[in-house]
C-alpha cells in the first residue's frame, strides 16, 4: 500500500508516494528489538539515506538503533508498533524532507560549514534545517552522497535516455534562484530561456536551471572552479564583453557563490598598480554584476581588495584610501557598507592586524563619508575635494578659503583701478579654485 509522503494531503493523485512502514517485532526480554524491513524502498522513496529516519527513530524514542546495509536490516531496540513509527516518520518528513515553502519533498541536504543547508528542486527555496535535534549532529557527521542520477527516470521508463534529454527533463521543474536579497533588474533583458534545440542539447540560458553534479561538490571545491573559470575568461579577453560578463555572472549562479563570487574577481582582477591603471573603473560594469544592491557581495569584494592590498602591500597599503574611495566613487560598493567595513578589523580575508592598518590608512575616507552622512541638505551640495597624500582635508578647505578671499580683494582692486586697464573680467579669468 502507498502512502502520500506528506500525510496532511489528502489527495489522491499526490505524485509523491512512499510505501506504508512494515515493521517486525524479533527476539525476547532484553533483546527484543524492530526491524523494520522496508526501509530501504522507504527512504529511496524519500531521497534520503536509510540511516536517517532510522536514527531518527531512536532519537525520539530513546532507542538505539543498528544499521545492516549489506543485509538491508534496520533496526530499532525495543517493541515498536509500525503505526507508532509511521506517526514519528511524518515528524522526520516534516523537518528534514518537506520544502519549508512548497511543502514538495523535493530536497537535498548539503553540509556548509557547520550547517546543514536544503535547497528544493522544485521552487528554489534555500534554508537551514534545526541544529538543534539530536539527528542533526548524526547528519553533520555523515553528510548525505547525492548526485543528480539521470539513471533513475531511465530505469523508470524502461528505456535509456540521452544525458541531453535527461537534463531538459530536470531543467523542466527546477528554477535556480539561490541568490537572495541581489538585484539583477540591470540584466533583466540580458538572457532568455529557450527551448531544446531538436538536437536535444540545452541552449546557454537554460544550462544555468540545471543541477549538475557541481553543486555537490564542497564550496572550498566549487570556489577553486569558479577562480579557474575567472582566470580562463581573463585570459581569452571576455571579461571585458558583455556577453562574456553575463557568462561569468551565470557560472558564480550556477555554482551557487554570486556573493562570494565578487571576492575571486577582486584577486583576478586587480594586481599592484589598483590603483594607477584605474582597474576599478575598467571593470565597474563586471563588478556591478555582482554587487548592485547586494551588501554581503561588496563586503565580500572588500575583502578580496584586502588581500589584493595585503599582496601587493608595499605598492598598494598607502594607497588604501584611494582604492576605497574608487570603489565608492563608482558606484561598486556604497557607503553603508563601506562603513560597516571601517567600523571593526575582521581576520576573516588577511591578518587581523594588516586589516586594522588598511583601515587606519583609509580613515580620511571612512571619516569624511560620516562627516557627509551628517551634513544638512544646505550643506550636502557644497563640492567636498578629495586631496593628494600630503593634503589633509581641513588643509584643504583652509586654502580654498584663503583663495577665494584674495579673488575677491583682486576683484575689488581691479574694478577701482580703471587706468590700468583691467577689468573684473580679466582677472577672473586668470583664478580657476579647481586648480588649488
Amino acid at each position: 500500500m502507498a502512502l502520500n509522503v506528506n500525510r496532511a494531503v489528502a489527495d489522491p493523485f499526490y505524485r509523491y508516494k512512499m510505501p506504508k512502514l512494515s515493521a517486525k517485532v524479533e527476539g525476547k526480554g532484553n533483546g527484543i528489538k524492530t526491524v523494520i524491513s522496508n526501509m530501504s524502498e522507504i527512504a529511496k522513496a524519500l531521497e534520503r539515506p536509510p540511516m536517517y529516519p532510522t536514527k531518527y527513530f531512536g532519537c525520539e524514542l530513546g532507542a538505539q538503533t543498528n544499521f545492516d546495509g549489506k543485509n538491508d536490516r534496520y533496526i530499532v531496540n525495543g517493541e515498536h508498533d509500525a503505526n507508532k513509527l509511521q506517526d514519528i516518520l511524518d515528524g522526520f518528513i516534516k523537518k528534514f524532507v518537506l520544502c519549508k515553502s512548497c511543502e514538495n519533498p523535493e530536497t537535498q541536504l548539503f553540509v556548509r560549514k557547520n550547517c546543514i543547508k536544503s535547497k528544493c528542486k522544485a521552487c528554489g527555496c534555500s534554508f537551514d534545517i534545526d541544529l538543534k535535534h539530536k539527528l542533526s549532529t548524526y547528519i553533520m557527521k555523515n553528510p548525505p552522497k547525492i548526485d543528480v542520477d539521470f539513471s533513475k527516470a531511465e530505469q523508470k521508463n524502461g528505456k535509456k535516455t540521452s544525458g541531453a534529454d535527461a537534463a531538459a527533463s530536470v531543467a523542466a521543474d527546477i528554477i535556480h534562484n539561490s541568490d537572495k536579497g541581489s538585484s539583477n533588474d540591470d540584466d533583466d533583458d540580458d538572457w532568455e530561456p529557450e527551448p531544446v534545440e531538436a538536437n536535444g542539447m540545452l541552449s546557454a540560458g537554460m544550462g544555468k536551471l540545471v543541477l549538475d553534479r557541481d553543486l555537490e561538490k564542497s564550496e572550498e571545491q566549487r570556489l577553486d572552479m569558479l577562480h579557474n573559470f575567472f582566470v580562463k575568461a581573463k585570459e581569452e579577453g571576455r571579461i571585458s564583453t558583455t556577453e562574456g560578463q553575463i557568462g561569468l555572472r551565470d557560472e558564480a549562479e550556477r555554482l551557487d557563490l554570486k556573493q562570494k563570487a565578487s571576492l575571486l574577481l577582486a584577486n583576478v582582477l586587480f594586481d599592484a598598480k589598483l590603483v594607477s591603471d584605474k582597474q576599478i573603473e575598467k571593470n565597474r560594469n563586471l563588478l556591478l554584476r555582482f554587487t548592485l544592491n547586494d551588501k554581503k557581495a561588496q563586503r565580500y569584494l572588500m575583502g578580496g581588495v584586502e588581500q589584493v592590498i595585503h599582496k601587493h602591500e608595499a605598492e598598494l597599503l598607502s594607497k588604501s584610501k584611494f582604492i576605497i574611495k574608487a570603489l565608492y566613487d563608482h558606484d561598486v560598493c556604497l557607503e553603508d557598507a563601506i562603513l560597516a567595513w571601517g567600523e571593526k578589523p575582521s581576520s576573516k580575508y588577511v591578518p587581523k592586524s594588516f586589516a586594522k592598518k588598511i583601515i587606519e590608512q583609509a580613515q580620511e575616507v571612512l571619516t569624511w563619508l560620516m562627516e557627509a552622512e551628517e551634513e544638512s541638505e544646505e550643506d550636502s551640495d557644497d563640492e567636498i575635494a578629495f586631496g593628494g597624500e600630503s593634503k589633509e582635508s581641513e588643509l584643504l578647505r583652509q586654502q580654498r578659503e584663503k583663495a577665494a578671499k584674495e579673488a575677491q580683494q583682486k576683484a575689488a582692486s581691479a574694478a577701482t583701478a580703471g587706468t590700468n586697464g583691467a577689468t573684473p573680467a580679466d582677472d577672473e579669468e586668470d583664478f580657476n579654485i579647481d586648480e588649488i
